[in-house]
């Protein structure tokens, strides 16, 4: 092997063992662009949860006077049910289908949320880890 050769490894060497020591802060260079891949993806999944939550939103508004009359009107049915010891009618059947639908949807709602807060604290933890 060549001396000029043999310098250029143990440069490279010494270069490898200093990333290793982490010469350039607590974190290497391979580290830090993981960190910014870690920080795209985060950003990229909270915008996609951002986008479902605005479409559930719009249904959940939409649909709220109409929820609102179903509640009311099956809460009559039943309470005229329990009055008179009858059964359960298709017509109360289906407002109760319609009904928990919507609260279905509107308590995913709040788990969509917390999942995005929950989300936006890990990104928030990301960008605070030294580089």
């Amino acid at each position: 092997m060549t001396r000029g050769r043999l310098n250029s490894l143990k440069s490279i060497s010494s270069t490898c063992s200093d990333l290793q020591k982490g010469d350039f802060g607590k974190r290497s260079w391979q580290t830090a662009s993981m960190t910014d891949q870690s920080i795209k993806a985060k950003q990229a999944l909270i915008q996609q949860l951002r986008t479902v939550a605005e479409k559930e939103t719009a249904w959940l508004e939409k649909n709220r006077l109409l929820y609102t009359e179903k509640r009311s009107r099956l809460d009559s049915l039943i309470e005229l049910r329990s009055a008179s010891g009858g059964e359960i009618t298709p017509e109360e059947q289906k407002l109760s289908k319609h009904v928990a639908l919507y609260e279905s949807r509107r308590s995913g709602m709040w788990d969509l949320a917390k999942e995005i807060n929950q989300e936006e604290q890990n990104l928030r933890e990301l960008r605070s880890k030294p580089q």
